[in-house]
């Protein structure tokens, strides 16, 4: 039995971009996730992310493959703009695939993996305040019913 895929691309919340993954995606819906991230990375503008993997299967060898040339080649912009990615993963596998791709990718932002939304959306919102962005910081914490830390957004 195939499981539908689908990932979507959530920006209401911009400079945090949630990227929700479910199933496994064919060929084509990887090739147009990572056009998509690509035309976010093309903003030029500093942001985080969160990654939903809860309803995700793992990518087969091609798409991890892919997926690391993809960082790899865009490891300098990524560096730059990017404060980092929250991963919310409950599956082992989906921890263990994960840990290959950045390690085979040699990632350059940081990354978390979390156990829950809140747990990543606080995480973020905490890369966002350490970057200055002190407003978009706390317009995620209140997204999310998190109280804010104190001394940050």
């Amino acid at each position: 039995m195939v499981t539908p895929s689908n990932i979507t691309f959530d920006d209401s919340l911009w400079p945090l971009l949630i990227v929700r993954f479910s199933g496994t995606p064919n060929k084509q819906q990887f090739e147009e996730y990572m056009a998509m991230r690509g035309r976010y990375l093309a903003r030029n503008q500093k942001h985080a992310l969160i990654y939903d993997t809860v309803r995700f299967n793992v990518l087969n060898p091609e798409q991890r493959q892919r997926q690391i040339d993809w960082l790899k080649q865009h490891k300098e912009l990524l560096g730059k703009l990017s404060l980092g990615s929250a991963l919310v993963i409950t599956s082992p596998v989906i921890r263990l695939s994960l840990s290959l791709v950045l390690q085979f990718s040699q990632a350059s932002a940081p990354y978390h993996a979390a156990r829950s939304m809140p747990d990543a959306a606080s995480w973020c919102a905490g890369r966002l305040a350490s970057a200055g962005l002190l407003t978009e910081a706390r317009r995620v914490r209140t997204h999310f019913g998190l109280a804010p830390r104190q001394g940050t957004a």
